[in-house]
Parts: structure tokens; sequence; C-alpha cells
């Protein structure tokens, strides 16, 4: 069973290339849903955009995503506990592929029907690719690696949720008009939230409560027990006159459920002094 998303938003927020060096990879990212106790088989083109024959070979990993970029996991070092290193098989583990051709890898991800701890799977299938010949002397050998990353979603009481720390808000160094908010945001639940299940938005008020300005905030995809700095950049108007403003940061995850959106919302005051 598969799961129909937004697969280039996705696979762009979280820095996914198609082509490196040589090789495409297609698709970029699969969301399957996929209960426990269930398998889902499929396959994944890799293509040799080079002018010269490349040996391509196939290694599973757990992957994360702090700060919405992939992080892939050595597997004797995978302390990941969402990650989905073992759950998938793919063959043939090497091929062979001449210049515009396209070699089809198989494969087959199964779901634990015991889930521990129950939640999303995240893993992806990194394809690396190197000269099938290698001229004598050479120093150095040129090899490529694109991944095909998977975001398994297990259904059930799977659900993302967002916290937020450490907020603040602070003028710029070389501009006080342009004022910085962050905050440490953390994914807490057992499953990701995909980019186009979140909205955003920043809305700047004065002590007395009057509205100065707001516009949409900035997200993406986020894994589970991953956490990622956001930040945000107000540029307060030139006649804006000092005094205490208040910058409020509103996050609205349509997941697992859309009829019934989670809503975070965070402050942080600021005294500005122009």
């Amino acid at each position: 069973m598969r799961k129909l998303i937004a697969i280039v938003a996705i696979a762009a927020l979280l820095g996914v290339l198609s082509t490196a060096a040589g090789i495409s990879v297609f698709p970029l990212v699969q969301e399957l849903l996929l209960p426990p106790g269930t398998s889902y088989s499929n396959t994944i083109q890799v293509e040799n955009v080079s002018e010269e024959p490349v040996k391509i070979t196939v290694q599973v990993v757990g992957f994360m995503a702090p700060e919405g970029i992939p992080q892939f996991l050595d597997p004797a070092q995978d302390r990941y506990p969402f990650s989905g290193k073992d759950l998938l098989t793919i063959e043939p583990a090497q091929q062979e592929v001449l210049p515009g051709e396209t070699a089809t890898f198989h494969y087959t991800v199964t779901m634990p029907a015991d889930l521990d701890p129950y939640g999303g799977r995240y893993l992806a299938a990194l394809f690396r690719a190197e000269p099938v010949e290698v001229e004598a002397g050479a120093q150095v050998v040129v090899t490529a690696q694109v991944a095909s990353l998977f975001l398994i979603d297990p259904g059930g009481e799977a659900a993302p949720h967002l916290k937020a720390a450490d907020i603040k808000a602070y003028p710029s160094v070389d501009d006080p008009h342009k004022i910085v908010l962050e905050a440490l945001v953390t994914n807490d639940g057992n499953l990701h939230i995909s980019s186009d299940q979140i909205r955003g938005y920043v809305y700047i008020t004065d002590e007395d409560g009057y509205v100065v300005d707001e516009f949409a905030a900035h997200t993406h995809t986020v894994l589970p027990g991953n956490a990622y700095i956001h930040r945000e950049v107000w540029q307060a108007p030139q006649d804006l006159p000092s005094g205490k403003y208040y910058l409020h940061l509103g996050l609205v995850l349509f997941a697992p459920d859309p009829e019934h959106p989670q809503h975070l919302f965070i402050t942080a005051p600021i005294t500005l002094k122009f």
C-alpha cells in the first residue's frame, strides 16, 4: 500500500538530489503506509548518465534528518530507535551499467509484526557508482552516491507531535531592524511530519496587542526524535517606534487527522531601541 504525497516537495526539503556525478535514481522518496506484519515490493531505477561504464553497488542504511537534511547512519553505530535499516532487502547487490542504460533493482520492505518502539521507520537505499576500469597509476578514483529514501508509516497510533523550547528574539548585529526569532523545535512523537502537512505563520504585536506585521513561516519535513532550530527573520519597518514587541510563531500540524489539527503557538518578547 502506498500513501500518495508530494514527493518532489519532500525531496527538495530533505535536500535530496536525483543525479550526482553520473547516476540518476528514481524514485527519490517513497512514503509507504505499511501496517505491522505486512510487506511491499517494487523496483528502483538507476540510470548511468555518464559517458563511461560504471559499477553500481547498493547498501541499506537508516537515516535521520536534523535540520531537514538526511544524515545517513553507519549500520554499526546506528542507535536511532526509528531506523529501518533491517527492513529492506534489495537485489542484485551490484550491477555494471553501460552509458545511457538503466539498471533495475528489486526490493521488498517488510514491517515487523512487533514494532518496538511503535512508530515510523526511516531507511535509505544508497547507490554508489565507480568506474569499471581505473587507469593505471590513478591517484584518485571518483565515486558518486545517490539515495532513495523510504519513510514508512505503520498507521494505527503513530503520530507526529511538535514541542518548542529555548525561544528567543534578538536584533541582528548588522541591522537593528532585522529581528531574528529562534526556537528549538522537536518532533517528540513517533512519526514524521511532511512539509505539506504543516502550515506556519509569524505575526508581531505591540504592547497593546495590535498586530504590526505578519508573514508566512518556513517549514520542512521533521522525523520523530529529530530537532531543529526554527529561525524566522522579520524586517521591521524603518518607521517603527522603539518599544516592547512580541513575536508569535504558530505551527499547525494537519497530521495524522487533517480534521483535528495540532496547534503549536510560541511567543518571544523583545524590546527594540532604534
